[in-house]
């Protein structure tokens, strides 16, 4: 493949119209994708991919009429999925991962209750901008 210059496209081969039966020839062969994307275009590498994978299959019109939303085949699991996602993506919060003392840390978690992070953030807020808010 000759080397391009920045923002230059590469015009891509041809569409080709190939029957089943030469899609699966190429599929038998040992070319690679790069070669088969060359002389037969993209698409056609993707779709001899799709053939040479034995996990996969390119889903028809009635695989798509049998595809059902999530909510309704798994409610409780889509339910606890957006449950946890809305507890991990709180607003104007960042999470870091940083190492404590361990002196410090049994600190802010013997005094009872869920909300000993809210308690550190509120000491790190004052000894950072003072007692005002910022």
């Amino acid at each position: 493949m000759p080397k391009l210059r920045p923002n230059h496209v590469s015009p891509s081969p041809a569409k080709m119209d190939l029957t089943d039966e030469q899609l699966e020839q190429i599929a038998a062969s040992d070319m690679t994708f790069a070669q088969i994307e060359a002389k037969y275009g993209e698409e056609v590498a993707i779709n001899v991919g799709i053939a040479r994978d034995p996990d996969t299959w390119e889903l028809t019109d009635e695989d798509f009429a049998q595809m059902r939303p999530a909510i309704e085949v798994s409610p409780k699991l889509v339910e606890e999925s957006l449950r946890r996602r809305c507890k991990e993506e709180p607003s104007g919060n960042g999470y870091v991962t940083v190492p404590l003392d361990n002196d410090l840390i049994s600190h802010f978690l013997d005094e009872a209750g869920p909300n000993w992070h809210k308690r550190l953030n509120a000491t790190l807020r004052e000894a950072v901008f003072g007692s005002g808010d910022v």
